[in-house]
């Protein structure tokens, strides 16, 4: 069998009671031609010890403050030079052979991207999910059908820089702002049927606490594809989602306002044109509902 290189970056942060895990994970998968690079933001606790406990093993490793998540991952993706690459976070872990079979799913050369299946799991519960159905439009409207967890989608490390690369003006959705630009661009996708990565959530999980910023950059990237003239074909669906969500918050706010019903009806009613795309829709009617049983919505 072809060994591609396979690149994996980990940037850490004070996760020195998880990274042993993950890194064990990667090393210990035995697989032949791998680049494994950690990129730690200056952690204070005991993190560097256990980095420093695997080195020789290490591709490379630095423990310096950095600017976030994002930009520890470029960091490291600057010295990869490998053919496949994805991060894996510090306190999540690879299953056993899954490289291997990443490696395989690639061998074609027309497959683009690899989509395996991920375990989320808490000290409670668990959940294995299948990455799936994994296209621009589809990813940034959540359509049905549609599955995203980062850790089980693998790309070819070269194609991500001609996607526009991980932009670092975000911190917590950019992953998601960059899987979108991929897939526009390189849409082949291999499913794989099969469990690669344990994604941990836990309380200081960024995905566990955090849920509301992640929104809020949603909007933004949104806002900043429709800007992009390389993602035209983007534009209407990025124009329609952010007309809907300058149309919630509008309602939102007029809701929350002591105007009587007809006040607000005809407020809303003036401000129709400016939203032609959603206004006119079973929202607007559930709002108009809510006006007249002075509820806040």
């Amino acid at each position: 069998m072809n060994y591609p290189k396979i690149s994996i970056v980990t940037a850490s942060y004070n996760q020195g009671h998880f990274i042993e895990e993950t890194i064990q994970s990667v090393l210990n998968q035995n697989y032949p031609n791998l680049e494994y690079i950690i990129i730690d933001g200056g952690s204070t606790d005991h993190t560097v010890e256990v980095i420093k406990k695997y080195q020789q093993h290490l591709t490379y490793w630095v423990s310096e403050k950095d600017k976030g998540q994002a930009n520890a991952i470029n960091k490291g993706l600057q010295l990869c030079t490998g053919e496949i690459f994805n991060w894996l976070n510090s306190d999540d872990y690879l299953e056993p052979e899954a490289l291997h079979k990443i490696a395989t799913a690639f061998a074609d050369e027309a497959v683009q991207m690899v989509a395996g299946k991920v375990r989320n799991f808490s000290t409670t519960e668990e959940e294995i999910i299948p990455n799936q159905n994994l296209n621009a439009k589809g990813l940034m409207c959540w359509e049905p059908g549609v599955k995203f967890v980062q850790p089980g989608v693998w790309m070819r490390r070269e194609l991500i820089a001609q996607s526009g690369g991980i932009d670092e003006q975000f911190h917590y959705a950019f992953d998601w702002d960059l899987y979108i630009r991929y897939l526009y661009r390189f849409p082949q996708v291999k499913e794989l049927d099969e469990l690669l990565v344990h994604f941990r959530l836990h309380e200081n999980s960024k995905t566990q606490s955090l849920s509301d910023r992640f929104t809020i950059e949603e909007r933004k990237i949104i806002e900043k594809i429709f800007q992009l003239p390389a993602f035209k074909n983007l534009h209407a669906v990025c124009d329609y989602k952010i007309q809907k969500t300058k149309w919630t918050a509008f309602l939102s706010e007029l809701s929350k306002t002591d105007q009587t019903f007809l006040k607000k009806a005809v407020t809303a009613i003036n401000k129709l044109h400016a939203f032609p795309r959603v206004s006119y829709s079973r929202q607007t009617a559930g709002a108009l509902r809510a006006f007249w049983e002075g509820r806040a919505i």
